[in-house]
């Protein structure tokens, strides 16, 4: 029997995955996604949100370059109803971020080796153990300053 590949993150319903890991979608979940890239060709996005409802086109800074992304523009189709909103990031002080970004690409993606390093130097700084509030660049940006580290790329270094 074939080992399934994993792609993506489940959480409550969702399925969270990079735009590099698109061809391994099951075919359902593929054809949500195409339905919603065609509707809205003119949309840039990096990460995509599925669920049996909704789509969800997520455009992330610098996916490659930035240690913990920050989200800039949003935008989600619920499918039943054919309804769209969106939501623009970009100029706002404080926008949610991204953690573990590993865990979005598909399995043979070379990044994820950095970028689970970086995940692992957080985990072990302790940066992880109360997540509530730790979904915005300023609350995150504290948790790391609080923990004497700062972040360059993909690397959490002693701050001096």
């Amino acid at each position: 029997m074939a080992q399934k590949t994993k792609i993506g993150r489940r959480v409550g319903g969702w399925l969270y995955l990079h735009r590099s890991g698109v061809e391994l979608l099951p075919a359902e979940e593929a054809e949500r996604l195409a339905q919603v890239v065609s509707q809205h060709p003119d949309t840039a996005w990096n990460l995509c949100k599925i669920s049996k409802d909704k789509v969800s086109l997520l455009h992330y800074e610098d996916f490659e370059a930035s240690g913990f992304p920050a989200l800039l523009h949003s935008i989600t189709i619920d499918l039943a109803t054919q309804t769209s909103k969106a939501i623009d990031y970009s100029k706002r002080e404080n926008p949610p971020i991204l953690h573990r970004k590993e865990l979005l690409l598909p399995e043979n993606d070379p990044n994820i080796l950095q970028y689970a390093a970086l995940t692992k130097a957080a985990e072990e700084a302790g940066l992880f153990e109360k997540p509530a509030g730790i979904g915005t660049r300023k609350a995150w940006a504290k948790r790391i300053a609080d923990a004497g580290l700062r972040l360059e790329g993909h690397h959490l270094l002693v701050s001096k």
